[in-house]
């Protein structure tokens, strides 16, 4: 009578188990490959639920600002699937990148499935300090301010500034010559004027004339204070 009774229990528990639903992803990892600083890259992964009941789609999260994620239906029948749409914008990324993307479901044996997204972020002008983020600290409003980055040719042919774009009218550019030539370098001459007195997180885009790189991105942060 004990075996019969462990024996039906055993049935019932992998009956309810056989029916839960399971999430099951097309790649775990997805490779972006080589890509140029500024630029934005884009993967599509299946997610299936391949149980025998509903799937919850309970959210999709990603690591960073920088990381973005279509959200899925918010259930998939059995057998049901659908496609998660990502981004990685890669600005102010240099070398060997990863990032995730986690969905959040109502599978019981695995409620959080991450998906990695791997990158290897190049630049044709590179800055020569190894980053081209600058910090000018706290600036009274109106006191202009100015900063130069170099920035080197690596990409082994002669490249042409065509001008650039500002996030805001807070931050102005202009650079040394317009012609780099390979291995040379260039100076970007970089004036701020603060209008408001709050953070600022301002981007400027060099323009260029390569079909690889066509803007390359610069930022300028600092902190507009009401003058003494």
């Amino acid at each position: 009578m004990k075996c019969i009774s462990l024996a039906v229990l055993l049935f019932v528990s992998l009956s309810v188990g056989s029916s839960q639903p399971k999430v099951s992803v097309s790649k775990s990892t997805v490779d972006l490959g080589v890509i140029y600083n500024g630029a934005i890259a884009k993967a599509r992964v299946t997610v299936k639920n391949v149980g025998r009941d509903t799937l919850r789609i309970l959210g999709v999260y990603t690591s960073c600002g920088c990381t973005t994620a279509k959200q899925l239906k918010p259930a998939l029948r059995a057998g049901e699937s659908d496609v998660l749409e990502v981004e990685f914008n890669s600005t102010g990324y240099r070398g060997h990148v990863t990032k995730h993307v986690t969905v959040s479901t109502n599978d019981v044996t695995s409620p959080q499935t991450e998906i990695a997204l791997n990158a290897d972020v190049i630049d044709e002008l590179a800055p020569l300090k190894g980053t081209s983020v600058i910090w000018l600290g706290t600036i009274p409003l109106g006191k202009e301010v100015d900063q130069t980055v170099s920035f080197k040719n690596v990409s082994g042919k002669t490249l042409t500034l065509k001008g650039y774009t500002s996030s805001s009218p807070q931050v102005v550019a202009s650079f040394s010559q317009p012609s780099v030539l390979p291995a040379d370098t260039v100076q970007i001459f970089v004036k701020v004027t603060p209008i408001k007195t709050d953070y600022s997180s301002e981007q400027i885009f060099l323009e260029t004339d390569s079909r690889k790189q066509r803007q390359v991105p610069l930022r300028v942060t600092f902190i507009g204070v009401k003058p003494n």
